[in-house]
């Protein structure tokens, strides 16, 4: 595995009133699978300070009324704000890398804006690690 440069992702994801769930695809497959990003920094906040929110980084979409779960290989980043400006929590899992899909869902979080920013190390990846990657990701879904 031979690192490249770094890339930063920053936006905005909503969820809707009435609803408790947002989803946004970040990073779409290009078939290109030798070429990874292993994430380094996840950071989510609410526009309103006061909004609680749980944000999950994963391989594929989560579906609603499912929450955090370190035992599903899906997910790998994970972000919670209690509607106060001081208290987040944000956990990563430092062995994963991300060569196909990458998706930010919002789940259990009060309808409102998010703002995320995203800090990733871009990597070349030899066949084998590359089909180790894809294994591993998609081993418990």
């Amino acid at each position: 595995m031979k690192a490249k440069r770094v890339r930063t992702l920053r936006g905005q994801i909503s969820v809707a009133g009435g609803a408790t769930t947002g989803r946004k695809s970040l990073v779409v497959a290009d078939g290109l699978i030798n070429y990874g990003m292993k994430i380094n920094k996840f950071q989510v906040w609410a526009e309103s300070p006061a909004d609680t929110f749980i944000a999950i980084l994963s391989y594929e979409t989560i579906p609603a009324g499912s929450g955090m779960n370190a035992g599903d290989n899906r997910q790998f980043g994970w972000s919670v704000g209690n509607g106060s400006a001081e208290i987040h929590s944000q956990f990563l899992d430092p062995d994963h890398i991300i060569n196909r899909d990458m998706f930010l869902s919002l789940v259990d979080s009060e309808p409102g804006s998010y703002n995320y920013l995203i800090e990733m190390q871009v990597y070349e990846l030899s066949d084998d690690e590359a089909i180790i990657s894809i294994i591993k990701e998609t081993s418990q879904s």
